[in-house]
């Protein structure tokens, strides 16, 4: 079986500026996003609020508002929960071993190290 040869690693000073220009690019679009689907949200909490108030139409938001918690709470304690513990911290690792185990796998070998 013929091996594959390696890519050679993107080093040095301009991986190092494309690098930083990256994350903040990646940082701007996440504030930028998490801005826009706040103000959303913002703006159907106090949509129900005055649908409340004014008793126009009783529990008319009510499902669409418990619908948003339902979803948004537990992603944004499973999204704090990461930050804190570091899940983000190597994002290419797992990609880095989905190709270590791939060779394993070709060359018929078992698979060894932990898995994850």
């Amino acid at each position: 079986m013929k091996e594959r040869g390696h890519l050679r690693p993107v080093t040095g000073r301009h991986a190092r500026s494309n690098r930083g220009i990256r994350n903040a690019t990646v940082i701007l679009f996440a504030v930028f996003v998490l801005l826009i689907a706040g103000l959303g949200f913002i703006y159907k909490m106090t949509e129900f609020a005055a649908t409340i108030a004014n008793d126009d139409v009783e529990g008319f938001g009510a499902m669409a508002v418990g619908t948003y918690l339902i979803g948004v709470v537990p992603i944004i304690f499973l999204t704090l929960w990461a930050v804190f513990t570091g899940k983000f911290r190597d994002i290419e690792r797992p990609k880095f071993r989905l190709f270590e185990l791939d060779r394993e796998i070709e060359r018929g070998g078992e698979l060894r190290g932990r898995h994850g």
